[in-house]
């Protein structure tokens, strides 16, 4: 469940073009900068390429996945991407990750 602080960031979005991809990236980093959400350890299957050196001229990794909590309620949030065929991917809530 969302708070104030994190429900303009609830909505599920699919990404269809690489685009749409590095627009979310734009409106997440704009969210971890103003501390509405701070990332967290997206466990093994974590891209290799840091979140912070996500860019548009690349490289990317041919799969990305990335996790983010808000700081008052706990939200998780996750942003996911196949980059391979250059669509396809996800910016939405997840189930917490456990203790925060």
């Amino acid at each position: 469940m969302t708070c104030a602080r994190c429900e303009n960031l609830a909505e599920d979005v699919r990404f269809r073009s690489r685009g749409e991809l590095f627009r979310a990236i734009e409106t997440v980093r704009q969210a971890l900068a103003n501390g509405d959400v701070v990332e967290v350890d997206a466990g093994p299957m974590r891209g290799v390429v840091a979140f912070s050196d996500l860019s548009d001229a690349g490289p990317l990794d041919d799969l990305l996945l990335y996790r983010f909590r808000c700081p008052d309620c706990g939200q998780i949030f996750v942003l996911g991407a196949e980059t391979y065929h250059g669509s396809g991917g996800s910016w939405g809530k997840s189930e917490p990750l456990g203790p925060p």
